[in-house]
């Protein structure tokens, strides 16, 4: 496969004039001040009738085997190429993304034939549920503590807003570190940034002391958790992706809501793409969960259906509904189902409580989508982009891959709000900004809108892209707003 490049070429501080956009062919050549993407394969790839005509030249030239590497100033990068330069760099952190997964497993499989390789996906969703209820006492042990906070304030604020208890970084501290640390070309966790100590006394999460009566479960855990770690193989995942939710609906947890809890756990492909998963309700009783990859014919799981269904239900998160959504929803005739925390939301979907959960608002990442994708899909329903759906009801799931720059943003489409900004100070409250700047949204931010329904609902489909049609018709008002 033939692949040209672009060059987006930064000045040198000593430099004046403004960027410039330089066409490169043959072998790529690192340089701090050089951003590389590439524009897919043949021709075509600048999108723009000002360019196709050197493009065309120099992509001929490639095809035609010219180990050269000369430059060439296609023309000065202004404003109105900023989409262009935006689109490159989203690719090109999506190339990064492949090649961190692909170098981290130490193969050099292509990524043509990544697709093509059989995973035991069956047997990784049966060794994440039995992780996942390895979990469970020690996730009680905590509920019971922190859900009241008049028990010595095991929790903390987190920046963004949204509480962090001991509980959540102890769960993703085990399953990254020591249930798939090694087995993964790349892991992803909501909790990263966090410090935790569960080898030395007095255990410790960033700088909350473990009280000791959590001790004996914790090491118990542990030891559970270490043993399953060993069954998992250490070659079948090394081109995938794990995202890990350790506890989805902290708010719910610290609040004594610990029904809409769950733990997710997503397994993608190389490209990005959810192939497997476990959603698991740990603080129900009985458990509940959901398991499945589609690949394999695999669905699991002990769910708590409707009585009756409601496939006339449209889920809606707690806060403010959008004029779009609540369009769309009279629109279709159907009923408002409040609903919390997102992987609650698919297994909500999955048990018959709503027939579809869609939003074009933002305020979910992407360890909240990869498990819920790869789950509903495998139980035949889909969870993807608003946009492709608007389009052409194209299902698009979203981009899961270790990244520093957010591979499903579209310039001039997103709003920047304070959940999505990267720098919090470049949001203003009351002021609307449209933003151009892929390097300003969050890596994980979802910012294209969630359509998601189950199995039965998937028929349902062009009639739910008709209302959103006649929606937007609406007026300026009942457009999406993507953020």
């Amino acid at each position: 496969m033939t692949y040209v490049y672009f060059v987006i070429k930064a000045p040198s501080d000593h430099q004046e004039q403004r960027p410039r956009l330089v066409f490169t062919r043959g072998n790529l050549i690192a340089s701090d001040d050089e951003v590389f993407c590439s524009l897919g394969h043949g021709r075509g790839g600048l999108g723009a009738s000002r360019f196709a005509q050197v493009f065309d030249r120099e992509a001929a030239a490639v095809d035609g085997g010219s180990a050269a590497c000369d430059e060439w100033i296609v023309e000065d990068l202004t404003s109105e190429n900023q989409v262009l330069r935006n689109e490159l760099v989203r690719k090109d952190a999506i190339i990064e993304g492949l090649l961190a997964t692909l170098t981290a497993s130490a193969m050099s499989t292509s990524v043509d034939d990544v697709a093509k390789v059989p995973l035991p996906l069956t047997d990784l969703c049966q060794i994440s549920k039995e992780a996942c209820d390895a979990v469970t006492p020690m996730l009680l042990a905590f509920y019971e503590k922190i859900a009241d906070q008049r028990h010595g304030g095991s929790s903390k604020l987190k920046s963004d807003a949204t509480y962090f208890t001991i509980a959540d970084g102890i769960v993703q501290h085990m399953f990254i570190e020591y249930l798939f640390k090694g087995k993964f070309g790349q892991i992803v966790g909501e909790e990263d940034e966090s410090v935790i100590n569960i080898l030395e006394k007095p255990f410790t999460v960033d700088d909350l002391t473990v009280p000791d009566e959590f001790n004996v479960v914790i090491e118990q855990t542990l030891a559970a958790v270490t043993a399953l770690a060993d069954r998992i193989d250490s070659t079948a995942y090394k081109q995938m992706t794990a995202f890990v939710d350790p506890i989805d609906g902290t708010r719910e947890f610290a609040t004594a809501h610990g029904e809409y809890v769950t733990i997710l756990l997503g397994f993608n492909d190389a490209r990005g793409v959810p192939n497997a998963g476990i959603i698991y309700r740990p603080l129900t009783e009985p458990v509940t969960w959901a398991a499945g990859a589609k690949s394999e014919e695999c669905a699991m799981g002990h769910l708590d259906m409707a009585d009756p269904p409601n496939p006339k239900g449209m889920l809606v998160t707690d806060g403010r509904v959008s004029p779009f959504i609540s369009t769309l929803i009279d629109e279709l005739g159907y009923d408002r189902v409040r609903s919390v925390a997102s992987g609650n939301r698919a297994m909500m979907l999955l048990e018959g409580k709503g027939g579809a959960y869609i939003r074009d608002t933002g305020g979910f990442a992407k360890w909240d989508t990869s498990a819920p994708t790869a789950v509903l899909e495998a139980y035949g329903g889909t969870m993807s982009k608003l946009p492709p759906f608007l389009k052409d009801q194209s299902l698009e799931p979203y981009t899961h891959l270790k990244t520093t720059k957010n591979l499903d943003f579209s310039p001039s489409s997103v709003h920047l709000t304070l959940s999505n900004a990267k720098n919090k100070a470049a949001f203003t409250k009351g002021v609307d900004v449209l933003v151009s700047d892929v390097s300003t949204i969050k890596e994980y931010s979802c910012v294209q809108g969630l359509v998601a329904v189950d199995a039965k609902a998937m028929g349902d489909l062009p009639k739910i892209h008709e209302a959103m049609t006649k929606a937007k018709e609406e007026g300026l008002w009942s457009k999406p707003f993507f953020n």
